[in-house]
């Protein structure tokens, strides 16, 4: 099996949501132990937290994550994905947010199953729309490595269509943002499949 860095990107600001986004719960778990405990249980070679020194303060994190500090996360996404990929030793980069907590490991197996050093893969709504989490193949890392702003991962993905695998998510509610409190409260009230719908 291919050996995939997991990429955490967990050092935004949350600015839509009004509070910092990492640390809203969901069925007992905090967004962010989510991400964490979803990627350690699909086995990757290697978990990556890319996190500001100041969500980093008073969290506990499962053994074997490597934490690399984002000290410039005002300066947008881009910096988390430089910074993650710098730090990766895998075959391939998986980038994961914290704010898609109705991700599941049943979401992964299609997409695992596609995963090349040479690959784009992300899983696409019914409608076509793409989504994170997104995984690059080993040969983009150097435009990885030089992405800038607030766009991250797609400026390069946008660059290689031709290298796209897109995968189609029957319940495409689970790939939903959660990047406002009104989505919040939505998540809450188990509202979010009925939105992804309208």
């Amino acid at each position: 099996m291919l050996k995939i860095s997991a990429i955490i990107m967990a050092s935004g600001f949350s600015k839509r949501m009004g509070t910092n986004k990492l640390f809203l719960e969901y069925q007992g778990k905090t967004f962010l132990e989510h991400v964490l405990l979803l990627s350690k249980k699909l086995g990757f070679f290697e978990q990556i937290l890319v996190i500001s020194p100041e969500n980093l303060a008073g969290i506990s994190l499962p053994e074997g994550v490597k934490v690399v500090l984002n000290h410039d996360a005002d300066q947008g996404q881009s910096t988390s994905v430089r910074l993650g990929t710098q730090f990766a030793s895998g075959a391939g980069y998986l980038y994961l947010t914290v704010d898609q907590p109705l991700l599941d490991e049943s979401l992964f197996a299609p997409l695992l199953a596609a995963y090349t050093t040479e690959n784009i893969v992300f899983p696409v709504t019914l409608e076509g729309k793409p989504s994170s989490p997104i995984f690059f193949g080993k040969r983009f890392r150097t435009d990885l490595l030089q992405v800038s702003g607030s766009t991250g991962g797609r400026e390069v993905r946008n660059k290689y269509p031709d290298a796209w695998h897109q995968v189609p998510v029957d319940e495409p509610y689970r790939l939903a943002d959660i990047d406002t409190y009104s989505d919040y409260q939505k998540l809450i009230a188990n509202k979010v499949e009925e939105r992804t719908r309208s």
